[in-house]
């Protein structure tokens, strides 16, 4: 007690000291909780942008059709499929959705495009994909549920054809508007003469992906089933996670799958590189401001405890003349740099925590921050995204930063330990 008494005794009667080391500390830790909690959560958000345009986290597909996504590599008998890849996942995933892609032209009066085109489940895609989410269409209406029901709201087929959406971009080069005819061309499974059907447009989305808006093209999978003479065969199976932390396990869980059926599985990683990369150069970037905040944090401790010894020798003589052993020396040395990085440690902490609510609740809105849309890996991101602080992340770095106070603290302890009275009296006299 007497050791935690003269700690705190000391920090208190050099308070100027105590209080600019305090104010270092405490400012830093606040900083580095807010960074941390919206790092993380742009990181999420990035995640979930990507996943949800046309990605999933992860995707089942025939052998060799990410390397060569032809009609001739197909997952046939697509129902049974998807049946046998909901049981194998089990509740790891929360969705499993089937779709068929292949490239086509796309004509609209004298105008042609080459586009990707997407067959889509839309009453599986509504949960899981931005395209098919109302919010991004901005004009028209989403895929409906079934082809022959559109959506509340929606106005009735004036064609008769099966409903279609595309792109912004790609609405703007076709020269379409809602209710007009584009006609699909594609060179069917097993080759022969090329095949065309022609669609409605139903809906004009804006995903902020160049490649989207510009080249994408969505419509019911059983008419894009019966344009690509597929029959029942899919591209691929697209699963999603409500926690993508989640992924190595949902991939080892599906690999007995995998291996009867002779597919393979690419992780969002991997089907998005370029998105991959993105968020790791994020957090790299963010664990370089951690190391830098530990640094500065560690530096302030060490240069205030060396001070206030270099400052103290006459006054740890006086003690060691009178008695005091030097492991008491040690510990009050030890102690004072404790109270001083725990105490501002939490109140940063704290700081930082009011920080972290406000953003959890209210967000960040980059747009209005900096004046422009924020962009990682060729995703528009949302121009609102929030806090979101991983508990044990952060108590490591301040268990941390406490274990390296302790380190640099050890030293100057121990010289203060090792003083010779008299000759400690003398040099301050």
């Amino acid at each position: 007690m007497l050791a935690h008494r003269l700690a705190l005794r000391n920090l208190l009667r050099h308070r100027r000291r105590s209080g600019f080391t305090a104010a270092i500390i405490v400012i830093t830790m606040a900083l580095l909780t807010c960074f941390q909690g919206l790092s993380d959560g742009g990181h999420q958000a990035m995640i979930q942008v990507g996943v949800r345009m046309g990605l999933g986290h992860l995707i089942l597909s025939q052998q060799g059709h990410a390397q060569d996504p032809s009609l001739e590599r197909l997952i046939a008998k697509g129902p049974q499929a998807l049946e046998q890849s909901r049981a194998a996942a089990g509740s790891l995933a929360s969705s499993v959705v089937p779709r068929l892609r292949f490239s086509a032209m796309a004509q609209a009066g004298a105008q042609q495009i080459a586009v990707t085109a997407s067959g889509v489940e839309p009453a599986l895609e509504l949960p899981v994909s931005g395209i098919a989410d109302a919010r991004a269409i901005i004009v028209g209406q989403p895929l409906p549920v079934t082809p022959a029901k559109a959506l509340p709201g929606a106005a009735p087929a004036r064609t008769g054809l099966p409903p279609l959406v595309l792109g912004e971009r790609l609405a703007k080069a076709l020269d379409v508007r809602i209710g007009d005819r584009v006609t699909l061309t594609v060179k069917p499974l097993g080759g022969g003469e090329f095949a065309r059907a022609a669609f409605e447009l139903h809906g004009i989305f804006r995903t902020g992906i160049q490649e989207l808006d510009a080249f994408w093209v969505e419509l019911p999978l059983e008419a894009a089933q019966q344009l690509t003479g597929a029959a029942q065969g899919v591209s691929h199976l697209a699963l999603y996670l409500e926690d993508e932390q989640q992924l190595p396990a949902l991939q080892l869980q599906m690999q007995p799958l995998l291996e009867a059926r002779a597919w393979e599985a690419q992780a969002w990683t991997q089907a998005a590189p370029e998105l991959n990369s993105a968020v790791a150069m994020d957090a790299a970037g963010m664990a370089l401001l951690m190391v830098i905040v530990i640094v500065v944090v560690v530096a302030g401790i060490l240069n205030t405890v060396i001070m206030s010894v270099l400052k103290r020798h006459r006054e740890f003589g006086v003690m060691l003349a009178l008695g005091s052993s030097p492991g008491l020396i040690v510990r009050v040395v030890l102690l004072e740099s404790l109270y001083l990085a725990g105490t501002s440690l939490l109140l940063g902490l704290l700081l930082g925590l009011a920080a972290h609510w406000h953003f959890a609740t209210e967000g960040l809105n980059f747009r209005e921050v900096f004046g422009t849309g924020l962009e990682a890996g060729g995703v528009l991101l949302p121009e609102r995204f929030y806090s979101l602080l991983k508990p044990l992340k952060l108590a490591g770095v301040a268990t941390l930063i406490l274990l390296l106070t302790l380190l640099v603290s050890l030293y100057p302890a121990y010289k203060s330990g090792r003083l010779k009275p008299i000759e400690a009296i003398k040099h301050h006299a």
